[in-house]
């Protein structure tokens, strides 16, 4: 059972990490993109996910970390 508890905790860290990778990399493509010659659009729908998406996964590790703390107590 102690070796299963490691096996997920370190599955946990590596999805975690995987996880913040992901949203890093889209946010950075989203700021980095070039831009239009047009005016820009700053209240355009894809803008809104991106930032939605990286507070909810800001969100989530948070959970992730603050939970077990409190359960504990």
């Amino acid at each position: 059972m102690k070796g299963r508890n490691l096996f997920v905790r370190i599955t946990a860290l590596v999805l975690c990490a995987l996880m913040i990778v992901s949203v890093v990399t889209v946010a950075l493509y989203a700021f980095a993109a070039e831009p239009a010659v047009t005016a820009p659009n700053t209240g355009s729908e894809s803008m809104i996910w991106v930032i939605v998406a990286v507070v909810a996964a800001v969100a989530v590790i948070a959970g992730c970390l603050v939970v077990p703390k409190m359960k504990k107590k």
